[in-house]
Order: structure tokens, then C-alpha cells, then sequence
């Protein structure tokens, strides 16, 4: 964690090697959670799908995005964007962005960190990875502080998230990170389906019963809100997929918090 100005910034990075688990969509619910608590919370979207502006209602295209930051190295003030809520802002990703033309070993996310921190008196900042990128995980494994692993409940994506952790803690020391694993996240969790709960034994043997954090419970609202830009938590607070994303904001703050 780094203090800047007597305040420490925590920075979360929610990571996973496969796509379709529910990444994205426990970003901005997340993000959406915290805020609402009364932190100031920043996200930023290393994804190029550009996935978590659809789910915060926000246009597509932005002139100055986290990509067009990271080829050039510098950080821009107009990159920050508003959102609805008065605590959660936003550095967008380019969909369109050759992810190639980055280098794993530069420390250009890291230049650009030091200068958002001068911005604004950030509590979180919440950094959504996509899939399929070793280099932009690298980046953000630079300025992270904690890691979260979103997880479906099925059979090839627990054999995924074990392979995935080995490749993870692997980054991490190769580019000399002391980020903390708070855990994985199982998502489109089905109680009455006796392999979920199977799935969610087996991994806790694996891990830890500490790190398997609160299963996200399959709900369409969650993908219709997701689409229609209005978090959740901001539309049917009592929806099944809000009150877990609820419970897992509580339960991740009180990791790192204490509260």
C-alpha cells in the first residue's frame, strides 16, 4: 500500500485467465458497493473489450483512455471520468488498442499511478485485467495491493483458477510484488446443484476455506443490469445478486479495513 498526503490508497486487481466468470461484472459491482459506503473509488479498465463502461451506463469512446496513457507513458487530468455516483470515477479502456505494442517490463502504469495519486484523494482504486493479456497483468501487478479471483462454479474453470494462481504468484515475483491474495470469488453459484457445492469443497481444499470469499449466486437481474448500465445495487437492492455483491464488498473491506 502507498500513502500519499496521510491517506493510504488500496488498490485491488481482479484477475482471471479465463473469460465469462463474471470479472467484469464483479468490477462494477464491486466498485459500485464501495463507493456507496461513503469511499472515494476509482476504476480503471485495462480491458479492451470495454466492458465495465457498458456496466456503469457509459459511452463507449473516450479521447484519452488507460491504453493511449500507457504507449505514450503520461498520465492526462481529462482521463478521469464521472460517473453517476459522486465517489466513483473511471479511466476507460480503448477497444480498439494493439495490446502488443506494450512492454511487460516497463513501469509506465506505475508513472501513471504516481500522478493520480496527486488527483484525488482515492481510498480504492479497483483495476479490471482482461484474459487474455500476460503484459497488462504485469503492469497492474506493479500497483496492486490485493487480488481477487472471480471463479464459475464448473469443473474446468476451478482446474483454471488452480493453474492460474501458480502462473499468478509467478508473475508476481518476476516483477517483485508483495500484492496480497484476498481470494476467489465463485460466481453463478447454484445451491440446489450438488456439483456447485462439490466445486466450492474442493476448492476450499485447495486454497483455504479463508480464501473462498462469498458466492455470487447465478441471477439474470445481475446480466439485465449490466447491460441496461444501472448497477444492481442502484436499481433492486434486494435482487439476490446484489445482496451477495453486498456481502462480499463488506466481507472484502472488512480484510483490508478491519471494519
Amino acid at each position: 500500500m502507498t500513502q500519499i498526503k496521510g491517506y493510504i490508497l488500496k488498490t485491488i486487481l481482479i484477475t482471471n485467465r479465463k473469460g465469462g466468470v463474471g470479472k467484469t461484472t464483479t468490477t462494477v459491482n464491486l466498485a459500485v458497493n464501495i463507493a456507496s459506503k461513503g469511499f472515494e473509488v476509482l476504476v480503471i479498465d485495462l480491458d479492451t473489450q470495454g466492458h465495465v463502461q457498458v456496466g456503469l451506463g457509459m459511452e463507449s469512446h473516450y479521447p484519452i483512455t488507460i491504453h493511449d496513457m500507457l504507449k505514450v507513458g503520461k498520465f492526462y487530468n481529462d482521463s478521469i471520468q464521472k460517473t453517476n455516483m459522486p465517489t466513483l470515477d473511471i479511466i476507460p479502456a480503448h477497444i480498439n488498442f494493439d495490446i502488443s505494442d506494450l512492454d511487460s517490463k516497463s513501469d509506465k502504469l506505475k508513472k501513471i499511478f504516481r500522478k493520480i495519486k496527486t488527483k484525488k484523494n482515492y481510498d480504492f482504486c479497483i483495476i479490471d485485467t482482461p484474459p487474455t493479456s500476460d503484459i497488462l497483468l504485469k503492469n497492474a501487478l506493479k500497483v496492486s495491493d490485493y487480488a481477487l479471483i472471480p471463479m464459475q462454479c464448473e469443473h474446468l474453470s476451478l482446474i483454471g483458477v488452480l493453474q492460474f494462481l501458480r502462473i499468478f504468484y509467478k508473475n508476481a515475483i518476476s516483477v517483485k510484488s508483495d500484492i496480497e491474495f484476498l481470494g476467489v470469488v465463485p460466481t453463478m453459484f447454484n445451491k440446489s446443484m450438488p456439483e456447485h457445492k462439490e466445486i466450492l469443497q474442493k476448492l476450499e481444499l485447495e486454497i483455504g476455506t479463508n480464501k473462498v470469499l462469498t458466492a455470487i449466486r447465478k441471477d439474470i437481474k445481475l446480466a439485465k443490469a449490466f447491460i441496461d448500465g444501472i448497477p444492481l445495487a442502484q436499481n433492486l437492492p434486494r435482487a439476490r445478486g446484489a445482496i451477495d455483491y453486498e456481502q462480499l464488498s463488506s466481507q472484502i473491506l472488512e480484510k483490508i479495513e478491519g471494519i
